[in-house]
This record gives structure tokens, C-alpha cells and sequence, in this order.
């Protein structure tokens, strides 16, 4: 009589960190009892999360049985007696990677899952909000467009209407913003957006009267910016540099229009504004200083206090708040107001940088055809200006002095391909000189300054200052009216 049981032996299988003494049956394939044994191998193993990547990748694998000793594998489909596996040998259970795992529903959508995750990890409430806070100005920067364009010329009157409301509303927004809910970011960008478009209405509305109509816009302005101000209560950095714009660039227009000659209101402006930069650090310099706490003499107070030191009558209490030493402002306070500082610095700074700029610009353009002078009295101008932005310990006011900077080398540039021979080549190797100096000085920065190269820009900004004043009376021709010696 033949049992029904398959005949077994019995065998070591090492399987990761376990090893099984187990009788395995000697006639059925091998692909029957893997299975098992791989189950018995992965119980000591540390459990995985089904989320767990780890957990996924164990169901992308496939298990081998070998012998332990030469490494012969055992085919799923051969049977223990057909591979010669005998009573007590060592066996080796070992996973692997399968090399086209099926591709399941739930491996898709994870997959995407983790894509979605790892494109757009930055991307959160505070990227949401910056990208809001560029459409709004964009938005505004459209409403310009449409108000200044000849091509809207014709529905002139209902834009400058719907622009209005639109500003109003802004600056609405930005009021509550701040007062009522205390979003400073949004209430300053919602106001700074009201600022091109209130310039473009007052530029269609006054300019058809002249010069002093551009006069009078660049007042309003002035004016409008002030009452943004005081209505919204934050974001002052804005207002600050556009009303420097406006105010200096009013007084330009009106200079012109009293009969002033075109080259000598922007030299005269452009001078003005590049040499103001240098003084402004000076100027403000008690803008982030708080007023040092004293106590008022007080005789009577001293001598009691001298001869009673334990006892603190009333007399001895001072009789305001700030005039005890110990009303010392709090560290947000210092904080605050240093902030506060070197913003209003920033925008000081970037209002006379963009107006020497601009000035420039018109000089350069109102020539026709560029000339020596001016072309070197403008690369003269960003170069100071250039140089100027090593000098202050904040990035922004640094930013609002080298980008003006930038800029005005760029139009500079841009603008002397109209140039006399050989100006435009000239123009060309300054650009070039200037990429390559960029691109060395940003290879060879390290954490501290060098004192060299500090010492030989500080040495350019000099030598720039002073070739300001001799370069606008060339711009203006006062050489040549001294005689052809000069």
C-alpha cells in the first residue's frame, strides 16, 4: 500500500536573516513551496506600511532557491529529486528584481503622485500668493498700456474712467488689507498697483497741455502718492521712489519750459542725482537710531535718594514715561525701525538712480546722432552708480543702486549704435568688458572681500566722481566757448 504523503526531506534553507531547518517534499516542483518559505523568511523581517516604497518594491521582486555551496539554481519547475537536492543539504533563498514587474492601477497613480510632489514641491500658499501679486501687477501694467497707447485712442475716455474706479479700488483693498486684517504684503502690493495706472491717467488727461501739463501730472502724482500713504499705512518703499521720480522729473519739465535748453536740464538733473546718491547714507543716518532715554535733574529727588537709598518716595518716580532710563525700546521695535530705514534708504536711492537714468536717456536720444560727450558722460554716470552699490550693507539698497545701473548701461549701449564711428564698436566692448568682469567676479567671489579689489574699486568710484563735473561742461559745450584750445 503506497501512502497519499509525498515523501520528504529535510533540509536548511538560509533565507536574509533566517534560516529554516524545514522537510520539504522530494517530488513536487519547486514554484509549489517558494512561496511558503518566502513568507517564513520575510516574518522576521521589519513590517512595512503598504504606502511604504519599500513595501512596493517587495511585491516587484521574484524568489530563487539555490544551493548554498556552488550557487546552482533550482528551477521553478523541477521537483527536489530531479535537482539532486538530498536528506540535510544547505539551501539559499534569495530575492530579486524582477526585470518587467506588471504594471498595476494603484504603481500609476502612486507613481503620479510622487511626480506631481516632486514637480511642484515649492509650490505652496506663499507661491500662490506671489503669483497672484504678479497678475495684479501685470494687470495694472495693461491698464497703462491701454491709457498711454495711440491705438486706444478712440475708447480713451471709458478706459481712463474704468481705470480710475480700478485704482480706487486698489488702493481700497489695500486700506482694509492692512488695517483691518494686518496682511502688510498684500495691502502694499495692492497699493503699489495703483501707482502706474494713476501716472497714466494724469499723463493722458494733463500732457495735452505741454510741458507744464507734464509738470503738473508728475505734481499729482506726488500728491496722489501721499494720500496712498496715509490711507493704506504700509508699503511707504514705493511711493517714496516713485515720488522722487515724479517730483524731480516735474522740476525738469518745468525748467525746460521756462526756456532752458534740453542737454543742460538733464546734465544738470543727471549730475544732481548721481552726486545726491553718495550723500544719502549721511542724510538718513538717524532714521534707524532711536532717541536715548534720560532722566530730568531733580535736587531734591538726588539728595533723598542719597540719604534714604532703600526707599523710593514718590517724588523719585519720574513724572513721564520717557523719561526713564529704563523705556527702552523692545528688539522688535530696534528691528522695525532699522527695517523701516533701510527701506526708505532703498527707495531714496533707487528714485535718484532711476532719474539720472532716465535723464541720460533723454540726453542721449534728444542728440540724434550720439556723440563722445554724452556717451561718455552716461557710461560715467552707471559707472559710479555701479560702483556706488558696494558700499551699502543691505541688499535692497544695493539693488537700488546697481539695477538703475544695469539699466542705463543698456540703454547707453543700445543707443550708441546710432552713434558717430567708432561709438558703436566702443558700445559693443563695454558690454562685452562688463559680462566678462561679471563673470570673473563671480568665479572668484568667496565668503570675504578681498582688499585688493576693494581698494581698486573704491579708487574707480573717486576718479568717477570727479570726471562727473568735467564731462557735463562738455556735454553742454562750455569748452567749446572757451576757445579751440580746448
Amino acid at each position: 500500500m503506497i501512502s497519499a504523503a509525498p515523501e520528504r526531506i529535510r533540509v536548511s534553507v538560509f533565507g536574509g536573516r533566517t534560516q529554516l531547518d524545514i522537510a520539504l517534499p522530494l517530488d513536487i516542483p519547486v514554484s509549489g513551496f517558494v512561496p511558503d518559505l518566502a513568507r517564513l523568511v520575510r516574518s522576521r523581517d521589519v513590517p512595512h506600511d503598504d504606502e511604504d516604497p519599500a513595501a512596493k518594491d517587495q511585491r516587484r521582486t521574484f524568489w530563487v532557491l539555490s544551493r548554498f555551496d556552488t550557487g546552482a539554481e533550482v528551477r521553478p519547475d523541477q521537483t527536489l529529486r530531479e535537482a539532486g537536492v538530498v536528506n540535510g543539504q544547505l539551501l539559499r533563498l534569495s530575492s530579486r528584481r524582477a526585470l518587467s514587474p506588471p504594471t498595476l492601477y494603484d504603481d500609476v497613480v502612486d507613481a503620479a503622485a510622487r511626480l506631481n510632489k516632486a514637480a511642484y514641491a515649492a509650490w505652496d500658499a506663499r507661491s500662490a500668493r506671489w503669483l497672484a501679486f504678479a497678475g495684479t501687477h501685470l494687470a495694472a501694467a495693461a491698464f497703462a498700456f491701454c491709457l498711454v497707447h495711440p491705438a486706444f485712442a478712440a475708447q480713451r475716455a471709458v478706459i481712463v474712467g474704468v481705470a480710475a474706479v480700478v485704482a480706487v479700488a486698489l488702493a481700497g483693498v489695500a486700506a482694509v488689507a492692512h488695517r483691518s486684517y494686518g496682511l502688510d504684503d498684500v495691502a502694499a502690493v495692492m497699493g503699489w498697483a495703483a501707482i502706474p495706472i494713476t501716472a497714466a491717467i494724469a499723463w493722458v488727461v494733463l500732457t495735452r497741455f505741454g510741458n507744464y501739463g507734464v509738470a503738473a501730472a508728475c505734481a499729482v502724482v506726488l500728491v496722489l502718492n501721499f494720500v496712498y500713504y496715509r490711507v493704506i499705512g504700509t508699503g511707504h518703499w514705493a511711493y517714496v521712489a516713485t515720488s522722487v521720480v515724479a517730483g524731480l522729473g516735474g522740476v525738469a519739465v518745468l525748467s525746460h519750459a521756462v526756456g532752458l535748453r534740453v542737454d543742460v536740464v538733464c546734465v544738470t538733473l543727471a549730475v544732481t542725482a548721481t552726486l545726491t546718491c553718495l550723500v544719502i547714507p549721511r542724510l538718513t543716518a538717524r532714521l534707524d537710531r532711536f532717541e536715548t532715554p534720560t532722566v530730568n535733574a531733580d535736587a531734591d529727588r538726588d539728595e533723598y535718594a542719597f540719604e534714604n537709598p532703600f526707599e523710593s518716595p514718590a517724588s523719585a518716580k519720574p513724572s513721564r514715561d520717557d523719561d526713564s532710563g529704563a523705556a527702552m525700546p523692545t528688539a522688535e521695535a530696534v528691528w522695525a525701525k532699522v527695517h523701516s530705514a533701510a527701506l526708505t534708504r532703498s527707495a531714496l536711492l533707487t528714485g535718484l538712480a532711476a532719474t539720472a537714468a532716465a535723464a541720460n536717456a533723454v540726453l542721449l536720444r534728444d542728440a540724434g546722432v550720439v556723440r563722445w560727450a554724452a556717451f561718455a558722460f552716461a557710461l560715467t554716470c552707471s559707472a559710479v552708480l555701479g560702483l556706488r552699490s558696494r558700499v551699502p550693507d543691505t541688499w535692497v539698497e544695493r539693488a537700488g543702486l546697481a539695477v538703475p545701473a544695469v539699466v542705463l548701461v543698456a540703454i547707453t549701449c543700445a543707443i550708441a549704435q546710432n552713434g558717430l564711428a567708432p561709438i558703436p564698436v566702443v558700445a559693443l566692448g563695454v558690454v562685452l568688458a562688463i559680462a566678462v568682469g561679471a563673470v570673473v567676479a563671480g568665479l572668484s567671489a568667496s565668503g570675504g572681500r578681498l582688499q585688493r579689489p576693494a581698494t581698486l574699486l573704491a579708487y574707480l568710484e573717486y576718479v568717477g566722481v570727479a570726471a562727473l563735473l568735467p564731462l557735463a561742461l562738455w556735454v553742454v559745450g562750455v569748452y567749446e566757448r572757451l576757445g579751440p584750445w580746448w
